[in-house]
């Protein structure tokens, strides 16, 4: 069973060496960047969407809290007069609004502090972001300067293959002096 399992290792890591020479590195760098794009994208949607609520969330718990504020106003106004059966029923709705309000302001924290904390994680994936961007243009750059020098050295090569050696130049002179001497073109 030991030889089986190594031999099907072998074959998954010459599967895994082909599949690697077939893949365009440029292309994968592209669809990785693509893929932190939508990730970010997706951060700062999910902040959006918590700004919206919190913002719905701020504007209900103001106007809870001015509902407190006038049943307390009636309460006060209740007790001063002397009506208790108003006073009671003010009391009886009274508590459930101010535990409503403060259920508010507790999910109103929680929600300013997850805000919080996705603002912070797309701080970091964004300087990431472009971190590995400015990494992949640089690597880019090297390597279109390197294909550049390889082309020039390669054309270089090429004209430096076509020169003529220095007895070629000296048997071309020897014929073009000769040629001159009989009064013809070589």
């Amino acid at each position: 069973m030991g030889i089986l399992s190594r031999v099907v290792r072998l074959c998954k890591a010459d599967l895994h060496g082909v599949m690697d020479q077939m893949e365009d590195k440029e292309l994968l760098l592209k669809q990785h960047l693509r893929e932190m794009r939508a990730v970010i994208a997706g951060r700062q949607t999910r902040i959006d969407q918590l700004e919206d609520v919190l913002g719905m969330a701020q504007r209900d718990l103001l106007r809870y809290q001015k509902q407190v504020q006038a049943l307390e106003e009636d309460l006060d106004l209740a007790v001063a007069r002397d009506k208790d059966d108003i006073a009671r029923l003010l009391i009886r709705k009274l508590h459930p609004m101010r535990q409503c309000v403060a259920n508010m302001e507790t999910r109103i924290s929680d929600h300013t502090n997850e805000r919080a904390e996705e603002q912070e994680r797309l701080t970091a994936q964004t300087v990431a972001y472009d971190d590995i961007r400015h990494r992949v243009a640089a690597v880019r750059e090297r390597s279109r300067r390197a294909d550049g020098i390889l082309d020039a050295v390669k054309i270089g090569g090429a004209l430096s293959s076509q020169e003529p050696s220095e007895e070629e130049i000296e048997w071309e002179l020897i014929q073009r002096k000769e040629a001159a001497d009989s009064g013809r073109t070589p």
